[in-house]
């Protein structure tokens, strides 16, 4: 799988034909004809519907303004404390999650909505989103 990687194959390619290879010769024919079973039972669970309609609610509720009338709200509340912006992200993100369910979608509207008004208030581009890779500190 690795030299396949380093030929520049997919990691996908790589890792599906390792294990095609390694049940026909491990295992055999009968078990290999149970892939297309399994693949099928798994993709076609309606769990995976609900995934794209979270998305499509975060998306409806920033497009309609009420994330940032929520995110407005509650940092009026949470003014008062240290770093209340901050705050302010993290209740947003629980009443958010709270409405829509999926953890993906919070994150993307609740980013979407609060990096424009951690800017706008001044917060440092290092606080606002990290920068990658970290930088590494001496303790001493």
């Amino acid at each position: 799988m690795l030299g396949m990687m380093a030929l520049g194959i997919h990691v996908a390619v790589a890792i599906l034909s390792v294990a095609v290879l390694g049940t026909l010769m491990f295992l055999g024919l009968p078990l290999l004809y149970s892939f297309g079973d399994t693949l099928w039972g798994t993709l076609n669970d309606f769990i995976l519907t609900a995934i794209p309609l979270f998305i499509l609610l975060g998306e409806l509720l920033l497009r309609s303004g009420v994330t940032e009338r929520m995110y407005s709200a509650l940092s009026v509340w949470l003014n008062r404390l240290p770093g209340g912006l901050l705050h302010t992200n993290i209740g947003a993100s629980a009443v958010f999650a709270a409405m829509s369910g999926s953890s993906v979608a919070t994150a993307a509207t609740i980013g979407t909505v609060a990096l424009p008004a951690f800017a706008e208030r001044g917060y440092s581009e290092r606080l606002r989103s990290a920068p990658w890779p970290p930088e590494r500190r001496s303790a001493f």
